[in-house]
């Protein structure tokens, strides 16, 4: 009985979505399927991506040196001297069960796409870089906080 009461306080603490739709609430998060892909394009409302803390950064051109840093990365082997790595934190960097490695894209505003990465080594001199063997071309804009999320919407965690 008190789990009850309890579950009800809180329902009643709870502010009501402002509703401009006319008895439609938007949904937060929209996913679609991409044809030709395994992976689904998110877009988010704005409201969703600032409460999520979206940050993003932009790819710069690849780098030929290996990574410095005071030790050994654990991760695997460090890339010689002249290996192309594309640089990247991180944080943007998502593993599925099987190990596979991911980055959230942002082809357009609010809108993320997950795409494939090879890790060939973490490291930097605090060891929150990542150095990417395979990755989108420079330029592209990749999602450092928020990954998790928009992994969650993708997969429909949560409905």
């Amino acid at each position: 009985m008190a789990a009850i009461l309890i579950t009800l306080g809180l329902a009643a603490c709870t502010t009501p979505a402002s509703n401009t739709s006319g008895g439609h609430k938007e949904s937060p998060a929209r996913v679609e399927a991409i044809p030709g892909k395994d992976v689904k394009k998110v877009t988010l409302t704005e409201q969703a991506a600032r409460r999520v803390g979206i940050a993003t950064v932009t790819i710069g051109a690849v780098q030929t040196a290996p990574p410095v840093g005071p030790t050994p990365s654990p991760v695997g082997p460090s890339p010689s001297a002249g290996t192309p790595a594309t640089v990247v934190p991180y944080s943007a960097v998502l593993y599925d069960p099987n190990g596979v490695a991911w980055v959230y894209t942002v082809p357009q505003p609010l809108t993320y796409v997950r795409e494939k990465v090879v890790v060939a080594t973490v490291g930097g001199a605090r060891g929150t870089d990542a150095f990417l063997a395979q990755a989108p071309p420079a330029g592209t804009s990749i999602v450092t906080t928020g990954v998790i999320e928009l992994w969650g919407a993708e997969l429909g965690v949560g409905k």
